[in-house]
């Protein structure tokens, strides 16, 4: 089978590679254009170029992608893998047999960009990935194939991996059963959709009066980006790991306890253990417990308390 792939970063690049080890040939690559990076100073590709470009792929960066871009390769199927940009119906149905999405969650479940991070914010005990037929909707195409697994506990970084994985072995079984699994493509069921929109920075910041639960999902949904963060002193503080106390005490925000285990804080519920951090201040080292116990104490000491909201 004669494919074009569209993908943008680590997690669409691990399935590229996955295509180009299997006797599926890739035509051309589509991939979002470079970027500025943090500073500004260099523009800087997608992994999708980078790896295209190691195995000597033509690759086109569209601005939007357009029928016309495609019309050089002779091809059979468009497949997407986090591309990044709303493609048009007739750039879908271009190929001959159309065009599918690998989506990182159990659909109709979790439409939209971000279904990773809101399927643990929402305490998701189980996670997946869908490869569907892509239409003008928004991850509303008829399912080929899905697979799930266990997801609770995870962080964002952590089942991206997981979901990788599955999603590379389930798009390869998916191509070599496609004629079949074309005609027996299951609908969605709309009435079961649930969104996923794009995280902003601010949904990162930790309001200390919501209850333990929900902040501990937020510093698992928001690692490795943007990853949560609080102030204290008028110091950023970003929380890179934290777990739930079983002990239901101390105001919201107030540092109950620092010990070589962590910070432990006050929430509207129980308390939550913080297990590293990374101050916007100093050298920026992640530190744990015991680095905040032996060298932060004029910051993080009991009694002191984080900015609630």
């Amino acid at each position: 089978m004669r494919i074009v792939f569209a993908g943008t970063p680590e997690f669409a690049a691990k399935h590229l590679k996955a295509l180009l080890k299997s006797p599926y040939e890739v035509l051309a690559v589509i991939t979002q254009p470079d970027k500025r990076g943090k500073r500004g100073r260099s523009l800087v590709e997608s992994p999708v170029k980078k790896m295209a470009r190691e195995f000597g792929l033509t690759t086109l960066q569209p601005m939007k992608l357009t029928k016309k871009d495609l019309s050089p390769f002779n091809f059979e199927l468009l497949v997407v893998v986090a591309f990044g940009q709303i493609l048009d119906l007739n750039v879908l149905q271009t190929p001959a047999k159309g065009s599918i999405n690998v989506h990182a969650s159990l659909l109709p479940r979790w439409r939209g960009a971000a279904p990773i991070q809101r399927s643990i914010l929402a305490g998701d005990k189980n996670s997946g990935v869908t490869i569907m037929q892509m239409d003008d909707g928004l991850d509303t195409g008829n399912i080929l194939a899905s697979q799930s697994i266990r997801s609770a506990g995870e962080n964002s970084d952590s089942l991206t991996k997981k979901l990788c994985s599955v999603g590379q072995e389930l798009l390869l079984k998916t191509l070599g059963e496609f004629d079949r699994l074309q005609k027996s493509a299951i609908p969605q069921n709309d009435q079961h959709a649930t969104y996923a929109p794009k995280i902003s920075k601010d949904e990162a910041k930790i309001n200390w009066l919501s209850n333990s639960t929900l902040i501990e999902r937020q510093v698992r949904a928001f690692y490795p980006s943007p990853v949560a963060y609080t102030f204290i002193d008028g110091i950023r503080v970003k929380i890179f790991s934290a777990e739930e106390s079983t002990e239901n005490y101390g105001n919201a925000g107030e540092i109950i306890q620092v010990s070589k285990d962590g910070v432990l804080v006050g929430t509207k519920t129980k308390a939550i253990r913080i297990k590293e951090v990374q101050l916007d201040q100093g050298k920026g080292n992640i530190l744990k417990g015991t680095d905040i116990q032996n060298g932060w104490s004029r910051i993080f000491s009991s009694g002191k308390f984080f900015e609630h909201t």
